[in-house]
């Protein structure tokens, strides 16, 4: 069973503490999941699917968030903490407070490679509207130059 955030202790246990661990990176993995999937639906600008994939993600961060309010003594005295657990949990909890950040790293780094796709595509997007305004102003010159020959024509055959 999964811990939740009702009944929060200023002094976890370290089994308590060890299944927070247990839920962070499993969550950390899905969020990881979730980013691969971001990754092909910014590539194939698949707008409506990546808003879906944010909001799972925003709902998996917000519940990180929970975690790490219950962790936050844990981690402040990691060195002290670490000596409740016996020599199995500790090895344990130090797999996954590594793989933990391993994956953080990498969710950032993949976050960041997203965010600048996504800007580039943007700064594109601007690009062309400005170049659409810019052969606007030549279309409307266009027109105005063919009702002017209009114009002309008409005068033309009516005399």
């Amino acid at each position: 069973m999964s811990p939740n955030a009702t009944g929060k202790q200023s002094q976890l246990e370290p089994n308590r503490a060890l299944l927070f661990l247990r839920e962070q990176a499993g969550l950390f993995s899905r969020l990881e999941g979730l980013a691969a999937r971001q990754q092909a639906l910014v590539a194939g600008e698949a707008i409506e699917p990546l808003m879906s994939v944010l909001a799972d993600r925003q709902k998996v961060s917000v519940r990180l968030a929970e975690i790490a309010s219950f962790l936050k003594p844990v981690r402040s005295a990691w060195k002290e903490f670490r000596t409740q657990f016996d020599a199995t949990q500790r090895d344990e909890a130090e797999t996954l407070v590594t793989n933990t950040e391993a994956s953080l790293k990498r969710l950032i780094e993949n976050d960041e490679r997203d965010a600048r796709i996504l800007s580039a595509r943007k700064q594109r997007v601007a690009e062309q509207l400005s170049g659409l305004n810019s052969s606007g102003g030549a279309v409307a010159a266009y027109q105005r130059k063919a009702q002017t020959v209009r114009r002309m024509d008409l005068v033309s055959e009516d005399a």
